[in-house]
C-alpha cells in the first residue's frame, strides 16, 4: 500500500506540471527569423571660419567704397574664404541596412557690420561636385557694432535641409565638403572709421547632421 501511494503522489505531481507548463507556454508566438533596429545618430560633420587673418577671396571687380581709405577686399561686392574638410559617412552606410532620413542643419554666426552668408557643395572622392546644400546661399543679417567697435549682438540664423532618397543616395559617396563663408560689401557697413575693429569679427558656418538608419539581425 505504501508502494502504491507514493507512486499516486508523484504521478499527480507530473501531471499538474505538465498541465501548467502547457497553459503557459501554448500563447506563447515562436520568435522571428530576424530582428530589425531602427537607431537615430546626431554627429557634427565640420565647421568653417571666416576672419581678417585667412585667405581672402573676392568676386568681380572694385565697386565700392572706392575713394574710402580701406583694404582693397573692402572695395568688392563680395569677399570669402573657402575652408574644406573630410565627410565620413562611410560607417553609417555600411552598418545599416537602409538610411530613411538624414537631415543637415546649419549654424551661421555672424560679428560683422555686414550681412553675411554661407554655401556648401560636396565632392567624392574624385573632387567631382556632388551636390550644392542650398539652391541659393544661406545668408546671416549683419551684426550690430558700437562707435568704439564693440559687438552689441552676434547674429545667428539656422537651417534645416532634409533629404530625399534620391539624395541620401547621392551622399553615400560624399567624401568631401567644400564650405564657403563671406560677406556682401556695402559703403554703409564698410567705413574708413569702422574698419579698424574688423580683424576683432568672425562669420562661423557650423555643419551637423542627423542620420535615421535600420539595421536587420539574423536570429
Amino acid at each position: 500500500m505504501r508502494m502504491i501511494f507514493k507512486i499516486g503522489v508523484k504521478t499527480s505531481i507530473w501531471v499538474v506540471f505538465i498541465t501548467s507548463l502547457t497553459c503557459c507556454t501554448k500563447n506563447i508566438e515562436p520568435l522571428p527569423d530576424t530582428v530589425s533596429f531602427a537607431p537615430s545618430i546626431s554627429l557634427p560633420v565640420g565647421e568653417g571660419e571666416f576672419n581678417l587673418s585667412k585667405s581672402l577671396e573676392t568676386l568681380g571687380v572694385p565697386v565700392v567704397n572706392l575713394t574710402e581709405n580701406v583694404p582693397d577686399w573692402a572695395k568688392h561686392n563680395y569677399v570669402y574664404i573657402q575652408d574644406t574638410f573630410a565627410i565620413n559617412l562611410n560607417e553609417v552606410y555600411n552598418q545599416s541596412d537602409l538610411i530613411s532620413y538624414i537631415m543637415i542643419r546649419v549654424n551661421i554666426w555672424n560679428e560683422f557690420p555686414l550681412q553675411g552668408n554661407a554655401q556648401i557643395w560636396i565632392l567624392d572622392s574624385g573632387q567631382n561636385k556632388l551636390d550644392s546644400l542650398f539652391a541659393q546661399p544661406a545668408s546671416v543679417p549683419a551684426a550690430e557694432i558700437y562707435s568704439n567697435g564693440n559687438v552689441v549682438g552676434t547674429k545667428f540664423e539656422s537651417y534645416q535641409v532634409d533629404f530625399d532618397q534620391n539624395r541620401i543616395d547621392l551622399w553615400q559617396n560624399a567624401a568631401t565638403a567644400v564650405v564657403r563663408a563671406g560677406l556682401v560689401i556695402t559703403e554703409e557697413g564698410v567705413t574708413e572709421q569702422n574698419i579698424q575693429y574688423f580683424d576683432r569679427y568672425k562669420l562661423k558656418v557650423q555643419l551637423a547632421a542627423r542620420v535615421d538608419f535600420k539595421t536587420i539581425k539574423n536570429n
